[in-house]
């Protein structure tokens, strides 16, 4: 079952941190650059997360 979740953690990682910039700026916080580099951090540690995931199942 841990396989399978870490499967998907990439893209977890990337809907969680675009979350948090939409929610952000409807809440208003676009003044503050914490969530805007909290939501930038998550999303590329998400696509980086991912890329490795795919390649490390792919068979050459």
């Amino acid at each position: 079952m841990m396989k399978e979740l870490k499967a998907y953690l990439g893209v977890a990682l990337v809907i969680i941190g675009a979350l948090l910039l939409i929610v952000g700026y409807m809440a208003g916080f676009t003044s503050s650059n914490l969530f805007l580099l909290g939501g930038f951090i998550l999303i590329l540690v998400g696509a980086v997360t991912h890329i490795k995931q795919l390649k490390k199942s792919e068979k050459y």
